[in-house]
């Protein structure tokens, strides 16, 4: 058998085997929408959220966090230092819920200091916004989220129905992507649904005694009071550019159940907005996936070249050579991995023509990885303003 079969074959069984990884994900992942609260069943929830020159997101959070159907809740905002209209708006959209809704009460804790050495903003934020929190009250669940997402009426009392039912130390859901420009449709399926479940086995995510196997996204982190103090919260994760995936795997390391769901329309979010924001966030973390290895790195490119981009590469020359099997087996590996985006597309409500150019956006992926390196390598990796170098 030539080295052509023998690495066809071999793509093929990959290709075959993530399939049907993602069919099982799929189907073992809960959706929050599928749980109603159970009558009285109302622990005390405390959602925070971190906001650093968040003038065009911040009042649309904090209108949908209001607007929540769940009766026993404290929304809490941290101030990072920022240097626009955040806080302006933030008081202005407060005293207005305020007038409207006698329950609606947003405390507004302003950070006075840059993260001390060791700490990345975020982590920073998130760890004062909680010892804040912390002088006033002991809530039963902390949710940790951005100024960028927004939340449908039911969706918090949905998600604590769902990790009360799985015994969840931590929820954490991906919410629903808007991806408007091209660059977002390419991207933004790739970085964030695709390269979980095509990859994470979910059986082992949900599995308490397998640490390393384990995500979460930073922007829904429901926790209970227990997870947060076991896993040692932000602190633990001061220095990680990956903080969510780390947290997801200091709560499963303390003994508790780390878990995703699907929100459905309950949490949505458009996460960056053009080229240049998907450019500038998606370099700024991708190559601490690889754990800050260039081996890794380098690994992780051929693999995704070898498996997605080579295959349609080689099917013109292996026709045009007169090799239908050869040529035929190609075209099975493009219609394979474009099986797979196809049903994660359906699900979590993505367009469905740019998944039939999955080498394209593999391609554009893969840039993305290498500049990634290049920031770290060079130290211009940052966000927001801050270094994140290492």
């Amino acid at each position: 058998m030539s080295i052509e079969y023998i690495y066809a074959l071999v793509v093929l069984a990959v290709l075959l085997a993530f399939l049907l990884m993602v069919i099982i994900n799929l189907r073992l992942l809960p959706t929050t929408t599928d749980y109603e609260p159970l009558p009285g069943a109302h622990p005390t929830v405390a959602v925070l959220v971190p906001a650093r020159n968040e003038a065009t997101n911040i009042e649309g959070c904090l209108r949908s966090l209001v607007a929540q159907d769940y009766p026993n809740l404290q929304i809490w905002l941290y101030d990072d230092q920022s240097t626009d209209d955040t806080v302006a708006i933030a008081e202005s959209t407060a005293a207005v819920l305020a007038s409207e809704n006698e329950h609606a009460t947003i405390r507004l804790v302003s950070g006075l200091a840059p993260p001390p050495p060791g700490w990345l903003g975020k982590a920073n934020a998130l760890h004062n916004l909680h010892a804040a929190l912390r002088t006033e009250s002991d809530p039963d669940f902390v949710l940790f989220t951005d100024a960028d997402v927004r939340f449908e009426p039911p969706a918090i009392s949905q998600a604590i129905a769902t990790a009360l039912a799985y015994r969840a130390g931590l929820l954490s859901i991906f919410p629903r992507q808007t991806v408007v420009t091209l660059a977002e449709r390419f991207a933004v399926p790739i970085a964030l649904h695709w390269t979980v479940y095509n990859f994470l086995p979910l059986p082992a995510a949900f599995d308490t005694k397998i640490p390393a196997f384990a995500a979460a996204n930073g922007q829904f982190m429901l926790f209970t009071r227990e997870a947060y103090e076991a896993c040692g919260g932000h602190a633990a994760v001061r220095g990680d550019v990956l903080e969510d995936v780390a947290l997801a795997r200091a709560v499963k390391r303390a003994g508790h159940r780390s878990i995703l769901a699907d929100g459905g329309p309950t949490v949505s979010t458009r996460m960056y907005k053009g080229l240049g924001e998907v450019w500038r966030g998606y370099s700024k973390n991708a190559y601490a996936f690889f754990n800050y290895n260039p081996l890794f790195l380098l690994i992780g490119v051929l693999g995704l070249l070898a498996l997605y981009v080579t295959p349609p590469v080689l099917a013109l020359p292996a026709f045009v050579a007169g090799d239908w099997t050869l040529g035929a087996l190609f075209v099975a590996h493009y219609l394979i991995a474009v099986q797979t985006r196809l049903f994660l597309a359906t699900r979590f409500l993505y367009p469905l023509p740019p998944t039939f150019a999955h080498p394209v956006a593999i391609l554009f992926f893969v840039a993305i990885q290498l500049n990634s390196l290049r920031w770290h390598i060079t130290r211009q990796a940052e966000w927001k303003g801050r270094s994140l170098r290492r």
